[in-house]
């Protein structure tokens, strides 16, 4: 995915060759993470309630109607030295902190750079292109939360691609990685156990009592409430008696069921 027509992973379909028109970022690719990113974003970048909310941010300089307008604000295809972009990104990213759509915003301006090192690094990289996606996707929406914007006032995209970089692939192969990173294809999804634990209380049970209501499985209610609850996958191995990568996809089955539950409600 990038501004320029390139495919980031093999894909059996044959997806056309051209970039929408309207698109800022885009991807050839038929499936896959970047697909799912992409379509995520289309479905809104549109939407009413979500531009309404951006248009209430004391920092935008005007009212925008769709979500690309907030990318070209944030320097997106400017000059690497394009003070105004950068100084836009940073109050982006200040605000990302506690504002998820803020974040998922920033996330998407990355994305090309986010894309680019995960190409270039998969290539020796565990698991391949799509692993290295996830990866950096998930370590990239942590670096966005918590980014020291009070301490690194400028060059924000720059720094947020650095720090994506190490954390995703060169710090992993000096240290035994202790977080697990797994991009999903529904919005504001960043790492599951990181949403889980700082999901709004409320919104969460009540998100899993309809879930549970229209026959979301016992026990893929109890991993989710557990993961809420601040309890680290491989924790929850131990006590079970089976491995991570099992929790992992318990984990992936327990969030997809529900998505598809709430979702065709």
């Amino acid at each position: 995915m990038a501004h320029t027509p390139t495919s980031t992973a093999q894909s059996t379909s044959t997806p056309s060759t051209s970039p929408p028109p309207d698109h800022l970022v885009w991807t050839t690719v038929g499936a896959g993470p970047s697909r799912q990113i992409i379509d995520e974003w289309t479905r809104y970048a549109r939407r009413p309630a979500i531009v309404r909310h951006v248009n209430t941010w004391a920092f935008m300089p005007r009212q925008i109607e769709h979500l690309d307008e907030v990318l070209e604000l944030a320097g997106f295809g400017r000059a690497i030295d394009d003070t105004d972009g950068d100084q836009f990104l940073w109050h982006l990213v200040r605000e990302a902190e506690h504002d998820e759509i803020a974040a998922r915003i920033v996330l998407h301006r990355m994305m090309p750079s986010i894309m680019n090192m995960a190409r270039r690094r998969s290539r020796v990289f565990q698991g391949g292109l799509e692993m290295a996606i996830n990866d950096a996707v998930g370590t990239a929406w942590m670096i966005i939360r918590t980014f020291p914007h009070h301490r690194r006032p400028r060059k924000i995209a720059a720094n947020i691609a650095k720090d994506t970089e190490y954390y995703a692939f060169v710090r992993q192969h000096r240290l035994k990685r202790v977080k697990e990173q797994q991009v999903g294809d529904e919005m504001l999804q960043g790492t599951y156990e990181y949403q889980l634990a700082h999901f709004d209380s409320e919104d969460f049970d009540n998100a899993m009592a309809e879930a549970e209501e229209n026959g979301v499985k016992a026990h893929h209610i109890e991993l989710l409430n557990r993961l809420a609850n601040g309890e680290h996958s491989r924790d929850i191995a131990k006590t079970e008696g089976v491995s991570a990568r099992t929790v992992r996809q318990y984990r992936k089955d327990a969030v997809e069921e529900v998505r598809r539950v709430l979702l065709s409600g």
